[in-house]
């Protein structure tokens, strides 16, 4: 069962029931979606209940927590530069991993889960720049979303900015808890450079990120937590971190704020 928090007018937050979150956002004439979750229930056939717009699905990266749900859908867009983390994320290894994790929650798995064809995303079509970054601006009929390419979780993670609300869409690229550990994501320091960066940028540009959605939160955060978390992320810090065991061959090290319930995982060979 989906849950959903209107966030801002045409802003609705949408959790599936696996616990990771998407958002519909919805201008007068058309919506996107950002995400489509785990794919275990039919998020295309529930959206009919909730918005009459034609609805255009952008992933936020490749990782199959937030595109199985792809599966429901005719067409979607994404970032090239995350194409293989798509193929491989929607692989047999990777469904089993899911519907094992689904199972053990006594959740109810499609039959076809393991054998549904989810079609390969359009790549999205860059038309501008924001900084350093690609960027391009969909217009869904008197609201503009902003849709830029921040390398960081993994080198095609896109986030979303809406100005006329303040609002910051972060996919995977900032979450109180953040995993910068994957092989395709870029170093620590990088990362959080390049969030520093697009919060100046939207500032710069008399813009305001007031409030952040991730996608591993229900309820929106404020903007000035990522700012914090991320002055918080010290070279010194990254040094000094404590090695955590993830269960992978990497060198994962971690930081954590306690008082903040902030972490950060990160691969210390990259730095």
């Amino acid at each position: 069962m989906f849950t959903a928090k209107q966030v801002f007018p045409g802003i609705l937050h949408i959790t599936d029931n696996m616990g990771v979150s998407f958002t519909l956002i919805e201008g007068e004439e058309r919506a996107v979606l950002f995400d489509t979750g785990y794919g275990m229930e039919n998020v295309s056939s529930w959206l009919i209940s909730v918005t009459d717009k034609p609805v255009k699905v952008l992933l936020s990266h490749g990782h199959h927590d937030h595109m199985l749900g792809a599966r429901w859908f005719q067409q979607t867009f994404m970032c090239t530069e995350d194409m293989d983390e798509f193929i491989e994320r929607t692989g047999y290894l990777q469904r089993t991993k899911v519907r094992k994790q689904a199972e053990d929650r006594a959740l109810k798995v499609p039959s076809d889960f393991m054998t549904a064809e989810i079609p390969l995303p359009e790549p999205i079509r860059f038309s501008d720049k924001t900084g350093p970054f690609e960027s391009m601006t969909e217009n869904l009929g008197k609201l503009d979303v902003q849709v830029i390419r921040v390398p960081g979780h993994t080198p095609g993670s896109i986030v979303l900015f809406i100005r006329k609300y303040g609002v910051l869409l972060t996919g995977d690229d900032w979450n109180p808890c953040t995993w910068m550990w994957f092989p395709s994501s870029v170093s620590a320091p990088v990362w959080r450079d390049n969030m520093k960066t697009l919060i100046e940028l939207i500032e710069k540009n008399a813009g305001k990120a007031d409030t952040v959605i991730c996608s591993h939160q229900p309820a929106p955060r404020k903007g000035s937590e990522i700012k914090a978390f991320l002055d918080y992320m010290t070279d010194e810090r990254f040094k000094s971190a404590p090695y955590v065991d993830m269960g992978a061959q990497i060198n994962t090290h971690i930081i954590r704020e306690e008082s903040e319930d902030w972490t950060l995982v990160f691969d210390k060979d990259k730095l």
